[in-house]
């Protein structure tokens, strides 16, 4: 499979002195990676995707595939969508809902184009199906599958193009968490065993963490931010990408709070402690007073109170904790983000 490069990528709408939708993107999916772009609504991850697919037409940039061969990358740029050999897998499932689950499987392969046979486009559906769990649901309509199969099926409408690149714009967000869940672990085991490259957007933090081999995180049509998973989590540069990861969200307190606090500081703006970084201790005479415990099963998410600043932490649930308990904090050095902003 292909190793993919995006190239200073560049789409404008609107006025002329409008924000661009995406500012000079610049970034490599290697061949077999999955890559998943991380980001807020309105940061842009959409238009990368139908930019990278052809759907839209970037105002500057170049996307460039590389297979490997002895002429080196290719520019793709002006090549039409059916061209790219890419296939997209949308929000919205966007089935055929007077088709069977067979039909709806098949009919991307029906294109003149590819100039498949009845007994190929026969056998890649089966072998779709199979792959997916879907074989026993063929003759169904999509109005009697739940949304997880429905979901499959859109899946299995991109596999069954066996495309050189997935591209997949927020498959999951319209499912339940449980079926999220599931969802994630079925899509990385899938793209695994096809060892192809797959693009993968999401605004949510534990999606991008469980799947991806690479985060990169979007802001304003900007990349901020790429890396592996635990790189991106443990050393975010800056607190727009430590925002991002993390449930409860991280603390970010400004050299005067941490100094009130006594942490250790540095010429740096901002401190950053992870909720599940603090050292948590009962202590009728501790400064720190429960305002909200939340009970989160394995661990408890508590809201406290440090002569009036305002943090996040989580402590396991032996502890036992009341709105209105005095707890000690304490946080390791090594564990402070020091960021800029």
């Amino acid at each position: 499979m292909p190793a993919y490069e995006i190239a200073g990528l560049t789409v404008a709408f609107g006025n002329a002195g409008a924000r661009p939708a995406l500012d000079g993107v610049s970034f490599k999916v290697g061949a077999g990676e999955l890559l998943v772009v991380l980001g807020r609504t309105g940061s842009g991850k959409t238009t990368l995707l139908r930019s990278i697919s052809g759907l839209q037409k970037p105002a500057a940039g170049r996307i460039l595939e590389d297979g490997g061969g002895p002429q080196g990358p290719v520019d793709i740029s002006s090549l039409p969508p059916h061209g790219r050999d890419m296939a997209m897998v949308f929000q919205n499932f966007s089935l055929y809902p007077r088709m069977s689950v067979k039909e709806n499987l098949a009919f991307p392969l029906r294109a003149k184009a590819l100039g498949l046979s009845a007994g190929e486009i026969e056998a890649r559906v089966s072998q779709a199906a199979e792959t997916l769990g879907l074989s026993d649901k063929l003759c169904r309509s999509p109005t009697e599958l739940s949304g997880g199969e429905m979901q499959r099926v859109a899946i299995g409408r991109a596999l069954v193009r066996r495309p050189r690149l997935f591209l997949m714009d927020e498959p999951l967000a319209s499912l339940d968490a449980k079926l999220r869940e599931r969802m994630v672990l079925e899509i990385r085991g899938l793209q695994r065993s096809l060892g192809c490259g797959m693009i993968y957007v999401t605004h949510d933090h534990v999606e991008a963490m469980s799947l991806a081999d690479r985060i990169l995180v979007l802001d304003r049509g900007k990349v901020l931010q790429a890396g592996p998973p635990e790189e991106i989590y443990r050393h975010p540069c800056d607190s727009r990408v430590a925002r991002m990861l993390g449930r409860p969200g991280i603390n970010l307190l400004t050299s005067e709070e941490g100094g009130r606090m006594g942490l250790p500081l540095s010429e740096k703006r901002l401190l950053g402690v992870r909720p599940e970084s603090w050292r948590v201790t009962a202590d009728p005479a501790g400064p720190a007073v429960a305002s909200v415990v939340e009970h989160l099963g394995p661990q408890m998410a508590l809201v406290l109170d440090v002569q009036g600043i305002v943090l996040r932490v989580t402590a396991p649930p032996s502890l036992r904790v009341k709105a209105g308990d005095r707890f000690r904090l304490g946080v390791d050095p090594a564990d402070i983000l020091y960021l800029d902003r």
